[in-house]
């Protein structure tokens, strides 16, 4: 091959930050079908635990990475996340964690699935002051990006950095999580993944697709997994949505203008 015919991402690590309940686990599929095995990083490891030349093995990364941790990776690389309605995304985690079976906590405890099944509604769930769900749900997009801000009992939110934990006000993380957006090579969004496999694949000449085959969805079942019924979202339960994702809505409605004046 020669240079002109080589993919404008040639020689770049694809790194996919993944946002819990964004549909990441679909293009996470596909991404990794462009990648021999022993090119793909272990999935959701922690890259502190890696040594630099471990890590340059590694051609695809994909995790719930917070933005800090994409420096661990040895450049040059090439960047992608999916951002979704916040709301809708809590309310899809909610759901995904109470769906799991009891024999499956049983054996394998997640202590914030077993807190969701024991809720009656979603309202219930929303109020919720456990840290391990005040963690899935606050505000976890611009957090995420923010790098690794955690939620702290009380209200409020500090980002952890040689084992201390540093106050971090709303404006800042909302300065934090739009810069790494920025810098960011790809940013799509849930309703529309066929558009961001699309920009992905044109960048590493990977083979286009018609459609994406949906995975990881509410109507899946399996031995963990089991099915649950949709409630009715109420008027209160919008309201602490809407409490919950006030940065997630600022940082997801930015988001959303700047790659529509871009296209």
């Amino acid at each position: 091959m020669t240079t002109a015919a080589l993919p404008p991402a040639a020689g770049r690590r694809l790194v996919f930050l993944h946002v819990a309940k964004t549909g990441g686990t679909t293009l996470d599929h596909h991404f990794a079908k462009a990648f021999a095995p022993d090119e793909i990083c272990p999935r959701n490891i922690d890259l502190h635990q890696l040594p630099p030349d471990d890590l340059a093995r590694y051609r695809y990364f994909s995790g719930h990475f917070v933005y800090d941790q994409l420096r661990l990776i040895p450049g040059p690389i090439f960047t992608v996340t999916v951002l979704r309605n916040p709301a809708e995304r809590v309310i899809s985690n909610y759901y995904f964690l109470k769906r799991h079976t009891p024999q499956h906590l049983a054996s394998h405890p997640i202590p914030a699935a077993d807190i969701a099944r024991r809720c009656p509604d979603l309202l219930t769930f929303l109020r919720r002051p456990e840290l391990e769900i005040r963690f899935l749900i606050e505000n976890t997009m611009a957090r995420q990006l923010a790098g690794i801000v955690h939620v702290v009992e009380g209200g409020g939110y500090v980002y952890r950095a040689a084992g201390r934990g540093i106050p971090m006000s709303e404006l800042e993380i909302m300065h934090r999580a739009t810069g790494a957006l920025l810098a960011i090579d790809v940013v799509g969004f849930t309703h529309d993944l066929a558009s961001v496999y699309a920009r992905v694949a044109l960048a590493f000449g990977m083979p286009q697709q018609i459609e994406l085959a949906r995975l990881n969805t509410r109507s899946e079942t399996s031995a963990s997994l089991e099915p649950v019924a949709d409630e009715p979202v109420t008027e209160e339960a919008r309201r602490e949505l809407s409490r919950l994702t006030n940065l997630d809505r600022s940082l997801y409605q930015l988001a959303r203008a700047h790659v529509a004046m871009r296209r």
